[in-house]
């Protein structure tokens, strides 16, 4: 939550000069041909949005087994559910903190950006309970 933070507190200018530095980077040139583009406006701005892909599939992914590990009784499909309603409710309030920064805007597009992360990574995880034939 805090990298998610510190990232969204950069203005527009260091945000987009950081995305566009990592995207000339090989790492970056490798993501970047292997993603579709999502936004039109260059691999900058489509290297942000993959990027609060990663975040947010991180951030489910530690939020998931934390809530897992204290509501132990409880179905993964449960925890799965709080989770990416967890998820929800924090791309919302980074989205709103990035009103108040200059050079960035708060859009609900980015929330179903960082939703669709997170809905990633808690798919990946059911699946592999699923396959484990675990608790589900």
């Amino acid at each position: 939550m805090l990298m998610i933070f510190c990232f969204s507190a950069q203005d527009g200018t260091d945000s987009g000069n950081l995305s566009n530095w990592f995207s000339t980077t090989p790492v970056g040139r490798l993501i970047m041909g292997l993603l579709p583009p999502m936004t039109g406006e260059g691999s900058g701005a489509d290297l942000r949005k993959f990027a609060h892909m990663t975040e947010f599939a991180l951030l489910a992914f530690f939020s998931f087994h934390y809530l897992r590990a204290l509501i132990m009784r409880s179905k993964d499909l449960f925890i799965i559910l709080c989770t990416f309603l967890f998820c929800f409710f924090y791309a919302c309030t980074d989205e709103f903190h990035q009103i108040f920064v200059p050079g960035r805007v708060g859009c609900f597009r980015d929330v179903l950006i960082d939703c669709a992360g997170s809905g990633f990574c808690l798919i990946l995880l059911w699946l592999f309970f699923r396959l484990r034939k675990d608790r589900i």
